[in-house]
């Protein structure tokens, strides 16, 4: 795993946050429940907490 891909994603998502994360989401065509699979598989797979 890359050493800053923690921060990274962390960066995103505080991108994300800024106006509305299901917003974003929603621009990504990703509802609610694609979210959670997706933040599961991070730290499942990387330890990435989203």
């Amino acid at each position: 795993m890359p050493e800053k891909l923690n921060q990274f994603m962390n960066a995103v998502m505080k991108e994300a946050r800024r106006n509305s994360l299901m917003e974003f989401l929603e621009t990504w065509e990703i509802d609610e429940e694609e979210y959670e699979e997706i933040k599961e598989w991070f730290w499942k797979e990387h330890k990435v907490n989203l």
